[in-house]
């Protein structure tokens, strides 16, 4: 008599049925985790990649702008992914003035935000930047990218934006040593001008020529001898 696999006969079809269903659901699980973690360093190559040739471009944009911007981002990511389930965290006005005068300023900055996950939207006839991704989606595991790369390169820009704030305070301090010296300079002239024009006038007048010395000014000698007729001539 054949035996019969005690595992199998206890089991039974059902129970094999159902083992083989959770083995294929775990292998789905697993194929889709390792998708949903390619489509995340797809993301996180995408973000870096603006990061880098846009955002991080410092013929178009000044450190000290970048600093800002980078700044504000990454309040805006840290506080969606430590407060994941926060509503509050996940909207800000797109006419908010820190939004405006950081991020928006920056060549790039707009999308960066889009690279990061964020949307814009409309509510209540106003717009928003807004987050609205589940924590266990792409989009949150890209925020999460998002915030370590922009974090790194912080560290790099705040460098550059203080050699540039040192190199604006240099050039502020030049121009206003300048701006000093042409004034001392001006207010030199006008006090040389003034004290000429006061000694002009403090000297004495010189006196008036001598009669005689007028008549011999204005012309030939008026004697007798000068009005004399010439004599004719031999014919």
């Amino acid at each position: 008599m054949t035996e019969t696999s005690p595992t199998r006969t206890s089991l039974g079809h059902a129970g094999l049925s159902a083992i083989a269903r959770v083995d294929h659901e775990c292998s789905i699980d697993i194929a889709k985790q390792k998708i949903d973690h390619q489509m995340v360093l797809e993301g996180r190559r995408k973000f870096s990649s603006h990061l880098e040739d846009r955002v991080l471009d410092y013929f178009h944009n000044n450190p000290i702008n970048i600093e800002a911007c980078l700044a504000t981002c990454i309040k805006l990511f840290s506080n969606v992914v430590n407060n994941p389930n926060e509503e509050k965290y996940r909207k800000v006005k797109a006419v908010s003035n820190t939004l405006k005068n950081t991020v928006l300023v920056v060549k790039g900055g707009e999308d960066l935000l889009l690279h990061a996950g964020w949307v814009p939207r409309v509510i209540e006839m106003e717009k928003y930047w807004v987050f609205d991704a589940a924590p266990d989606s792409v989009r949150f595991g890209v925020l999460k990218e998002a915030l370590h790369l922009t974090e790194r390169a912080l560290q790099t820009v705040h460098e550059k934006a203080e050699k540039k704030r040192k190199e604006r305070e240099e050039k502020l301090h030049h121009d206003s040593a300048e701006k000093e010296r042409i004034r001392l300079a001006i207010e030199e002239d006008k006090a040389e001008r003034r004290q000429r024009a006061e000694m002009m006038a403090a000297a004495p007048s010189p006196p008036p020529p001598p009669p005689a010395a007028r008549g011999t000014a204005a012309g030939p000698s008026s004697s007798p001898a000068a009005r004399s007729p010439a004599p004719p001539k031999a014919r």
